[in-house]
């Protein structure tokens, strides 16, 4: 029987979750610095797309500000124990690292990429030179945490400035030159998050600020050479302010904030020209990153999601929608449920902790097409988010053919989403609603005669399952929703909430799992109940039917897995291996295998012929929720609580291949050595035992070796093998002290073991197998050894004596 027995597995994980610190981006938008917790991730954005490099923080605390210089020179960043370092982005190393008086959690950077400006918690503002270390200007003056920092420089001149907001909605600009603060503005009352400087008129030196704060304004400001300041203008804004600036064009600004809106506004009205959708999900934006010269900018929302959008194009665009150009998911929380889909069946749609269906690309087909060897490493950060829910997603499920997705939601719904080829996107098809209840589990056919799913069964929280027609599809491009409100036919299911539904392959019945420990057939087409499946001790958490088998598999917090018999309802195996709640499970390779995934974070791909397991996959360290399996095995992914993904492929084929190619190497290896030993070729037979890392063959070379009629003292075995004990590497020597040490522990292999040590100590230099890594160790090891054997000879020695006494006496008796 042909077993997957060996999977090799690609990683996609988080590389923006958990802090608090905003992402940040080079001006020309080719690298992306991004925090998870106390790692910083450099994200090459051009393909291959992959992380650059991964800044450990050696004090294990969490960043809290980070900025990467406009160049992408360095990295600066500053974690919870108030320590500032900068990160060559060429030299791959932390370069600088000082205490800051306070924790720091903004920052900013000039236009020329060597002053950088931090603000702490104390009040004060700091300006360092980011290339020799120092700093530049320590500026105290505010009484409350800052919470805002902005450089204004004019190359070539000795106009620079710093405009520093604290939470109280104080603002100071301060003359970097003169080393002073030149205004004091107090037009806020809360917090000010966003600020932002331009010339006006450069002749008399007059500049602009625009500031905006959590209290829902904008406020634009003058500043005149002769040190006075006019405020300009107030404008309201709907939505509190997190980030706020100037647009290429003189008489709009933007802001961002508050319900995750992005919005143009006229400087001259007051009036909000354009703006980004608001989501569904209950979302606000933490900061803007310009890039190009301002020409595009990145969204970072508070899910550390990342959109993309293009000023410019808003700005000449009719429209009062700005569209988002791209999107770029930093993390996708935890993640429920998981299906391949698309044309091509090289995408992942998932139901995460959040209303909106996202699909992403896989790591597969984000290498197909790649000329090099480099776009191996990439990996897929791009998004769809298809918004339709107003609450959380608990599970999806799709056809075979990759082109219709079905969503339950916490909000007692279920939508079907189509996939349109002209457009490449999901579109929503039609909304089911009638249950009472959170929808729990949904599940689609597995034939389809038509080019659309003909029914659609859903289980929810109100203990019912529900059976609801498809409507007919009567055009190829996207349409209005259509509402589905009448299910064909509803039944009580259980006693407890139902958490998964699996449809037979050839759609005749359905199987509902359900946390009251049992799990129930039904009859597809009426609803009509069959059978009650009840030997768990607990609550189940998924069921799946076998392709090509009578057969049904069941999972539980009971630790097990059950295969039961459609024909008689009974057990037939009982598979036990997991710590912990088995959560997903699927049959694979014809019937021969299953797989199953499980809160304790282990995959498990069992024989289900001995109900053994046949390999355990450990590369998860939270609750695996979601298991999607493709082509009966031969891939799969997982994806656990934490967001991390695991995209498997079989290589059992290739592993079987070669270990035969390295049992037959071995073979032919130690043919060659006995070859050697009958042909006296001692430096090869010595050489080759040595490559072959078998401690007894390595011995017997050396036994065989001891030539007892030399008598050169300085020859310990002959001048073959000391002469092949000099030319050995720092790594052959290791392993050798090594078999040496295991030797000595017996009496019968101790006398090679010496012979070994002392052919080094002669033909090797002191001074150099001192260096050595971990060898003093060893050796020390063989001392306590050495001083036993040579205690028991000298004990021998002694009591030859006796025997020697014994004998005279004993001829002096006859």
């Amino acid at each position: 029987m042909d077993l997957r027995t060996t999977y090799g597995s690609t990683k996609l994980e988080p590389f923006y979750a958990g802090s608090g610190a905003i992402a940040s981006v080079s001006e020309d938008g080719r690298l992306l610095a991004t925090s998870v917790v106390d790692k910083i991730n450099i994200v090459s954005l051009e393909n291959p797309r992959q992380v650059l490099h991964s800044v450990e923080s050696d004090d294990e605390q969490d960043i809290t500000a980070l900025h990467l210089t406009p160049d992408g020179s360095f990295l600066c960043f500053v974690s919870q124990a108030q320590l500032l370092r900068v990160y060559s982005l060429s030299q791959k190393r932390v370069i600088r690292s000082m205490k800051v008086s306070s924790p720091v959690y903004v920052m900013d950077c000039d236009q020329t990429s060597t002053l950088l400006a931090i603000g702490g918690t104390d009040g004060s503002v700091s300006v360092i030179d980011i290339e020799n270390g120092f700093v530049t200007h320590s500026l105290k003056g505010h009484g409350a945490t800052i919470s805002s920092v902005k450089f204004y420089g004019e190359l070539n001149s000795e106009t620079w400035k710093l405009a520093s907001g604290d939470t109280n909605g104080m603002i100071k600009i301060w003359d970097l030159v003169k080393r002073s603060c030149q205004h004091t503005l107090q037009e806020h009352t809360s917090a000010v998050r966003g600020l932002d400087f331009r010339a006006t008129d450069e002749e008399n030196g007059s500049i602009q600020l625009l500031s905006g704060g959590r209290d829902n304004i904008i406020n634009l400001y003058e500043f005149s050479s002769k040190k006075k300041h006019k405020l300009l203008k107030t404008i309201p804004i709907a939505e509190q302010v997190e980030s706020c600036g100037f647009t290429q064009d003189p008489e709009v600004v933007y802001s961002a904030g508050g319900s995750a809106i992005y919005q143009l506004v006229s400087l001259s009205t007051g009036k909000v020209l354009k703006k980004t959708t608001k989501p569904i999900e209950e979302l606000f934006i933490i900061g803007t990153l310009c890039i190009l010269s301002g020409t595009k900018q990145y969204l970072v929302l508070s899910d550390q999601t990342l959109f993309l959008i293009d000023v410019e194009a808003a700005l000449e665009s009719d429209s009062e929608v700005i569209d988002v150009e791209s999107k770029i998911a930093g993390n996708h929380g935890t993640i429920a449920d998981i299906r391949f889909v698309g044309p091509k069946l090289d995408k992942l749609a998932l139901a995460t902790n959040s209303p909106t269906l996202r699909i992403i690309p896989t790591p597969t087909s984000a290498e197909q097409g790649s000329e090099n060897e480099e776009n191996k490493e990439s990996f897929p950060i791009e998004v769809d988010m298809y918004e339709g829910h107003t609450d959380l997603l608990n599970s999806l499920d799709a056809t075979s053919d990759g082109l219709w997705v079905a969503t339950a939601s916490k909000d007692h719904t279920v939508i079907l989403w189509r996939y349109y080829t002209n457009q490449e996107k999901f579109f929503p098809y039609a909304k089911f609603v009638g249950h009472v209840g959170s929808v729990n589990a949904v599940g689609l056919p597995n034939v389809m005669p038509r080019s659309w799913p003909e029914f659609i069964i859903t289980a929810s929280n109100d203990l019912t399952v529900k059976k609801w027609k498809v409507p007919k599809v009567t055009s190829e491009e996207p349409s209005d929703v259509i509402l589905v409100k009448t299910s064909e036919y509803t039944r009580r299911a259980h006693e407890k909430d139902i958490n998964a539904i699996s449809i037979s392959p050839n759609d005749s019945i359905f199987a509902t799992a359900s946390y009251d420990k049992t799990c129930k057939i039904w009859n597809l087409d009426d609803g009509e109940f069959q059978a009650t499946l009840a030997n768990h001790k607990r609550g189940l958490w998924d069921v799946s039917f076998c392709q090509y088998d009578k057969l049904l598999a069941t999972c539980s917090g009971d630790k097990t897995i059950k295969i039961w018999s459609l024909e008689t309802y009974a057990v037939v195996k009982t598979l036990e291996g997991h710590t912990n709640a088995v959560q997903r499970c699927s049959f694979i390779n014809k019937n021969k295998q299953l797989i199953s995934t499980g809160a304790d974070g282990l995959v498990i791909v069992w024989d289900l012929s001995t109900g053994e397991s046949v390999k355990t996959l450990d590369a998860h360290n939270n609750r695996i929720w979601a298991l999607a399996v493709m082509n009966d095995g031969e891939s799969f992914v997982t994806a656990d609580a934490d967001g991390f993904f695991e995209f498997w492929k079989d290589n059992s084929e290739e592993e079987h291949e070669r270990n035969l190619e390295e049992e037959k190497l071995k073979i032919e290896q130690e043919q060659s050595l006995q070859n050697y030993l009958a042909e006296g070729d001692w430096t090869n037979a010595f050489l080759l035992a040595m490559t072959l890392d078998h401690p007894m063959r390595l011995y017997n070379v050396l036994r065989q070796s001891v030539d007892n009629s030399n008598s050169d003292p300085k020859i310990v075995f002959n001048k073959e093998i000391d002469d092949a004990v000099s030319t050995l590497n720092n790594d052959q020597i290791l392993l050798l002290v090594k078999r040496c040490r295991d030797w000595n522990t017996n009496a019968r292999t101790h006398t090679i073991a010496q012979k070994v040590v002392r052919c080094i100590l002669l033909r090797q230099k002191i001074e150099e197998l001192s260096e050595i890594p971990g060898l003093v160790r060893i050796i020390e090891s063989i001392i306590s050894y050495a001083q036993r054997h040579y205690s028991r000879m000298d004990n021998l020695v002694q009591e030859s004596y006796i025997l020697d006494y014994a004998l005279v006496q004993m001829d002096r008796l006859l």
